[in-house]
């Protein structure tokens, strides 16, 4: 996201950031799900990961067939009164080996779908999930693999988010670019109902070896736009968000927080 990925396959509100392109969100611990031998270099990052498959590997030909289906929701977790609502964002700034640069950065995200007895609001994990986004000649794909919530607290809002990111040339349909990238991000209150959201994300290879030997520094501002609503229906049908909430309260021993 100035590309701005809003069609993910269910309003799931990732900020995954590029530079001058896509936004996403929190700082997480990586739980590992490579060798035991990965070295860990910093807050849960890791020096090497799981290769990309071969599917989605430089050179091979790319069809969104080979995209994830069965989107499901994994869990439900709670946000803050601070993080409801819809965002926006204008710019945003990345720091490599103490060198910082600030790129404009137009996004936008919403969060939370549903609320419970007590107004508390709480968002949803899908997993898998995509999202898409036209650049000139080309599409890029990130294909989301693992999104993990390690704390939601008064004053901070902790994740993690993993996934593979690619490019195909609109023309021969192959695979220009392919990474996998680990996002671990934390987003604080600001005044003015803003939100500041810093964020650490390590880049690898199509074989797994770390791009760079330090993880990238983001930052964004994110602005409230607007309060939350609550959303019943996804857009395409695939989700009964009300429903679904409410048989998760009750299968989590939570049912005295069904709303009325």
């Amino acid at each position: 996201m100035t590309k701005s990925k809003l069609n993910i396959r269910r309003p799931y509100q990732f900020h995954l950031f590029k530079l001058a392109i896509f936004l996403f969100s929190s700082s997480c611990v990586l739980n590992s799900l490579q060798a035991a031998s990965a070295q860990i270099l910093q807050a849960g990052i890791e020096e090497r990961v799981a290769p990309l498959q071969e599917r989605f590997r430089i050179g091979s030909t790319f069809s969104e067939d080979l995209l994830p289906g069965n989107h499901k929701i994994k869990s439900w977790y709670k946000l803050p009164d601070w993080l409801t609502g819809s965002f926006e964002a204008k710019t945003l700034k990345q720091t490599i080996m103490l060198r910082s640069v600030e790129s404009k950065n137009e996004t936008k995200s919403t969060r939370g779908l549903q609320a419970d007895k007590t107004g508390a609001v709480w968002d949803a994990v899908i997993i898998p999930n995509y999202a898409r986004v036209k650049t000139q000649g080309a599409t890029d794909f990130d294909i989301f693999e693992d999104y993990q919530v390690l704390d939601s607290q008064a004053d901070s809002f902790r994740c993690l988010i993993r996934y593979t990111a690619i490019t195909v040339d609109d023309q021969t349909h192959k695979i220009l670019r392919a990474e996998k990238r680990t996002e671990e991000q934390v987003l604080k209150p600001a005044a003015s109902g803003k939100v500041i959201e810093h964020s650490l994300q390590m880049r690898y290879d199509q074989d797994g070896k770390a791009i760079t030997r330090k993880p990238k520094k983001l930052e964004v501002t994110l602005s409230h736009t607007s309060p939350f609503v609550a959303q019943d229906q996804s857009p395409g049908g695939t989700f009964n968000y009300k429903e679904e909430f409410r048989a998760y309260l009750t299968e989590s021993g939570q049912s005295s927080l069904i709303p009325d």
